[in-house]
């Protein structure tokens, strides 16, 4: 598969906690749903960053006139490398997940056995590992800004509404450019986020098991607490910009809705 450009555009310093956020959150899910040793995995992902860390040094140089700063959560052009090294390296356990396993504790060497949840089917991980990712960072994003209430009301233009503003948010915390969101079918939510910090990785990783479709996921975790079930979700990429749309959505499936208060900057 041939290695997309590093995005040439400038995109804004990324809000450390949302970053840290965004890792951990990715990192925990990969431990909590037990099919991969720990240990194994962070070996695969140091090798695999040590692969490819030059190479795309190399090309961001050329595209941004600088380096990206390595190690540096807040500088997009590293953040979009890290998280696209850590999708991939999931992406590699689960195509061979395990139920059972060793894996390394503590720094004295000592082993312990591991069993995957019975209720966790292979086919069921990269779901359900978005969907933790997900909750994770509406959770972030509703602690930051203000209180995240249910409500009754049903209605589409509530959703709409309420999707941007969360959206917005994380505009506001770096992670795009801009956003917008629209309702294009009754049935049908599309959001495209210009500039989004994993624009490159997005593209690197189109087509694997798992994306790091983070907006994704965290506007399917809303459409889910708010009631939604059997939605279908689908991602399009070009040079500058991320969309992610939402089709199914059903009022007769809708019990409740997030009203998110109005903030402001």
């Amino acid at each position: 598969r041939r290695t997309p450009p590093v995005p040439r555009a400038p995109r804004q310093a990324l809000n450390r906690d949302l970053a840290v956020l965004l890792m951990r959150s990715s990192y925990n899910a990969v431990d909590e749903l037990d099919f991969v040793p720990m240990d194994e995995f962070q070996q695969k992902f140091f090798l695999l960053r040590q692969r490819e860390w030059e190479g795309y040094r190399d090309a961001a140089f050329k595209q941004l006139g600088r380096p990206p700063e390595q190690g540096e959560l807040t500088d997009a052009a590293y953040f979009d490398f890290i998280s696209y090294a850590q999708y991939a390296t999931i992406n590699e356990c689960l195509a061979s997940p395990r139920s059972v396993f060793e894996e390394l504790v503590g720094a004295e060497g000592n082993r312990t056995l591991v069993y995957r949840s019975s209720g966790l089917r292979d086919g069921d991980l990269a779901p359900e590992h978005s969907r933790r990712v997900g909750d994770a960072i509406l959770d972030f994003v509703s602690e930051r800004f203000g209180d995240v209430y249910l409500s009754d009301d049903v209605r589409f233009g509530g959703v709409e509404t309420n999707v941007r503003k969360m959206l917005e948010w994380l505009v506001v915390l770096g992670f795009a450019d801009a956003v917008d969101v629209a309702m294009v079918a009754p049935d049908k939510l599309e959001c495209k986020l210009l500039a989004p910090a994993n624009l490159w990785g997005l593209r690197r990783l189109k087509g694997t098991r798992l994306m790091n479709d983070f907006a994704g996921k965290a506007v399917q975790a809303y459409l889910a607490r708010s009631g939604f079930s059997g939605f279908r979700g689908a991602n399009t990429l070009d040079a500058t910009s991320s969309r992610h749309a939402f089709s199914g959505l059903k009022p007769t499936a809708l019990q409740s809705s997030f009203f998110l208060e109005d903030y402001k900057l």
